[in-house]
């Protein structure tokens, strides 16, 4: 077997990666212009169903 053109990555590189997905932050929410409920961006409003000034849902 030929040898590895990749350096081994050391105990610390490996669990820094790995502990880097659960920096989950908290959903980012906006008022809603039409009735001012909380809602995610871009994303149809679940309390009047409007999404960019437009009624989506009925």
């Amino acid at each position: 077997m030929s040898s590895s053109m990749f350096r081994k990555k050391s105990r610390s590189r490996v669990r820094h990666h790995r502990a880097q997905w659960k920096k989950i932050t908290a959903p980012e929410l906006i008022r809603c212009p039409a009735c001012g409920e909380l809602k995610p961006p871009h994303v149809v409003c679940p309390a009047c169903g409007r999404y960019n000034g437009r009624q989506v849902t009925g």
